[in-house]
């Protein structure tokens, strides 16, 4: 019996070498959720503007158009309640901020958290963002190698100097990824991404419904507690996102959003329907290109801007 088991430890020990190695050097590779809290940890108590929300803003606004010091704080796929946390994991920090924007996107009163419907995400908040939101004891929420196949990928792309999958940020926490030039033309015509986006937006219940506004009023309380400005806004879309939305569910969105608005007295803007931007603004329907952030964001900013005169 000790035979076997001495040749079993030598059998996993190069195994164990391997996995250990590959995933300190997943861990080593850059990634947009280990800048933004290094961003963070250094310029909290600096920063005037905070964007938060989902990848329709990560795509969409870009902090540095914005008024004095503003960092994006967005992630894809990231939920009401991670806005919650990050907004207040620097709450003693803030000295100088003013306003916070937040993302209200068609699914976001109505989408379950990023346990179903984006588990590798989760681990990203615990590795690089201390996030205590999931579970400590799970090797999928804690291990980069849970997922072989993106860990290796992540290390390839590094080695070959090429974007990762979940794509690269700015010096102040915009996506930079959606070049117009490498727009997919043949996706774009053929309407598959947005099938498939619309279906995955769509929330038949609402069972997450009022976990979510309670998120939503945390960060209002939390703002209003500290005097800082609120600014709820929906980014622009495409026309053939907006008119093939689940016209119930836009409906409630609004109705949910503006009597938010209303209990709160923060201020709302909608841009999805903006017939102001035009088919080179956009990577695909739902997300903006780098010519449509910046067109975007100068938009945004002198809205914001106005509200205050």
């Amino acid at each position: 019996m000790r035979r076997f088991i001495k040749r079993f430890f030598i059998f996993l020990l190069p195994i164990l070498v391997v996995c250990i190695s590959l995933e300190a050097l997943v861990r080593y590779v850059p990634n947009t959720y280990k800048y933004k809290y290094n961003w963070m940890q250094e310029n909290a108590e600096d920063v005037e503007t905070l964007v938060l929300g989902n990848s329709h803003a990560f795509y969409a606004i870009r902090a540095d158009l914005l008024s004095g010091l503003s960092f994006n704080l967005t992630n894809p796929a990231q939920r009401l309640e991670n806005d919650l946390f990050l907004l207040k994991y620097w709450g003693d920090k803030y000295k100088n901020l003013k306003t916070v924007i937040c993302t209200i996107s068609y699914f976001s009163w109505f989408s379950p958290g990023l346990e179903k419907i984006a588990p590798d995400y989760c681990r990203y908040y615990n590795l690089y963002m201390d996030c205590d939101l999931y579970n400590d004891f799970s090797i999928v929420n804690n291990f980069e190698i849970s997922n072989p196949k993106h860990a290796l990928l992540k290390v390839r792309a590094y080695i070959l100097n090429q974007h990762a999958s979940d794509g690269t940020c700015d010096e102040f926490g915009c996506a930079n990824g959606n070049v117009l030039s490498k727009k997919d033309m043949v996706e774009w015509n053929k309407g598959d991404y947005n099938r498939k986006i619309i279906a995955r937006h769509t929330i038949a219940g609402r069972e997450y419904l009022e976990k979510n506004y309670s998120y939503m009023k945390e960060i209002a309380e939390f703002c209003k507690k500290r005097n800082i400005r609120l600014v709820l806004v929906t980014t622009p879309t495409w026309k053939n996102y907006y008119n093939n939305l689940d016209k119930k569910q836009l409906e409630e969105m609004y109705e949910i959003t503006h009597k938010f608005q209303k209990e709160y007295d923060v201020s709302y803007f909608d841009y999805l329907k903006d017939s102001r931007f035009d088919a080179d603004d956009f990577f695909n329907e739902s997300h903006m290109s780098n010519i449509g952030a910046i067109k975007f964001t100068k938009i945004l900013n002198e809205d914001i801007n106005s509200c205050l005169h």
